[in-house]
């Protein structure tokens, strides 16, 4: 069992294979979740994965939403 997780502002996918990794990263997440937050993933200039938890960038959210919508022309 793994998971693929991407790293935040980075194109940098990493596949967490260790059970402890991924135990934690799936309880961040579901941390993350049930407070209405995003769960980021961020790597240090050491190579150690971290995790930050946090509101949704609303215009981010929006503008990309904007796309899709008018990339499907539906717009």
């Amino acid at each position: 069992m793994s998971r693929k997780i991407k790293i935040h502002n980075t194109d940098i996918e990493v596949e967490l294979t260790d059970p402890t990794a991924i135990w934690f990263y799936d309880l961040s997440l579901k941390s993350a979740e049930e407070r209405g937050q995003i769960l980021r993933a961020k790597l240090t200039e050491q190579g150690t994965i971290y995790y930050t938890s946090g509101e949704l960038n609303v215009e981010r959210a929006a503008r990309f939403l904007y796309e899709m919508l008018k990339e499907q022309g539906k717009i």
